[in-house]
């Protein structure tokens, strides 16, 4: 079995964590985060709040293992935002779906056949003709994976946090419902993958 890259597919995971405080665990897992430069917007654009604020200051400090690579989504949707328009609701899932399938984006930063976990919340994530390398997994999933090899004592815990959030500076309006996806998802590769710690 080999190791994972992790992609983030949205924004939901950074948030998630955050809302949480425990973006550290992203860390944990000691492999490459590629985090598409329209998702990385998305959650860090608005130095305004202190969500983009603490999550683009953890990202940009933890360069490697987090890996920003550009798309043309990315690009025009900044493009926007300088003309003052409201960005693409779709922006990032666009950006990923891009990013996977184009030469320039996922094969420079894995060997053809590598073990890919796409990191996701949005129950819209649609994985078409899934390769044999692709791992999927909800932050949920992470979570409960992270608990049964001992790196953290309780996921429900966290989960806890997230849903109902208690840490200075976060309000009930950042914290995700986990109605999507349904539960956990931890879906293996078919060649056989592993991304615990």
């Amino acid at each position: 079995m080999r190791r994972c890259t992790i992609v983030m597919a949205d924004a939901g995971p950074l948030n998630s964590l955050w809302v949480a405080g425990r973006l550290d665990l992203l860390l944990a897992l000691s492999m490459p985060v590629v985090i598409v430069d329209a998702v990385y917007d998305e959650v860090t654009s608005d130095p305004r709040y202190l969500k983009d604020r603490e999550v683009k200051a953890f990202v940009d400090r933890n360069r490697p293992p987090f890996v920003i690579p550009a798309t043309d989504i990315g690009a025009g949707e900044r493009a926007r935002r300088a003309r003052a328009q409201k960005p693409k609701k779709n922006a990032g899932e666009l950006a990923i779906l891009d990013f996977m399938s184009s030469d320039d984006g996922l094969a420079a930063y894995v060997a053809p056949g590598d073990p890919v976990a796409i990191l996701f919340e949005d129950a819209a994530l649609r994985i078409f003709n899934k390769p044999p390398n692709l791992h999927l997994l909800s932050t949920i999933g992470m979570l409960h994976g992270l608990e049964r090899v001992g790196v953290i004592p309780s996921a429900e815990e966290i989960i806890l946090a997230m849903t109902r959030p208690t840490l200075p500076g976060r309000k009930r309006s950042d914290a995700r419902s986990f109605t999507d996806p349904p539960g956990r998802i931890d879906e293996p590769a078919a060649i056989g993958s592993f991304w615990t710690p």
